[in-house]
């Protein structure tokens, strides 16, 4: 390696806090969950694409309950000033939850390499598994990760721009 990669790479280090130790592969966290009126896909927006649909639990909610879950699971020995961010998942949803059901989410490690980590993640109702699949995430060093990934996109941002809608047919 080239001496000066080796200096940049040095001095890089210096910037950047020590990681974390990750939870260990293997570790496995089970929660359970009632569903609720607000889980429902008739909630997800103004248009048809969301009230015209039967009324059960939104993928995404069941997304965003296997992610809360993986995140409770990290925090467990997350040092001061870190926080996970997630960076990879794949949710296959293979069966509807109805509203009022209870759902047991099921969380298991299966990586942990320096800051990265990977969950298989197992969603069952009473009447077997309706979703399964994945959530990945990294330990990153809260400060230093807004500073350097999050301003320079705040600084591009125009506010005077209207949000955009999306399109409902």
């Amino acid at each position: 390696m080239p001496l000066l990669a080796n200096v940049n790479l040095l001095k890089l280090s210096r910037r950047t806090p020590r990681r974390p130790a990750l939870a260990q592969v293997g570790t496995v966290r089970q929660s359970r969950y009632v569903t609720q009126a607000a889980d429902c896909v008739q909630q997800g927006g103004p248009g048809r694409e969301w009230s015209d649909k039967p009324p059960v639990v939104a993928s995404y909610v069941l997304v965003k309950l296997c992610e809360q879950y993986c995140m409770v699971a990290l925090l467990e020995n997350m040092p001061e000033g870190y926080c996970s961010v997630g960076s990879g998942q794949l949710l296959n949803h293979r069966a509807p939850v109805v509203i009022g059901a209870e759902v047991t989410f099921t969380v298991r490690c299966t990586e942990a390499r320096g800051s990265y980590s990977k969950w298989e993640v197992v969603v069952e109702d009473s009447h077997g598994v309706v979703g399964d699949g994945w959530m990945a995430f990294a330990v990153v060093h809260k400060a230093d990760f807004e500073a350097r990934r999050i301003a320079p996109k705040h600084a591009a941002v125009i506010p005077t721009q209207p949000r955009q809608e999306p399109v409902s047919q």
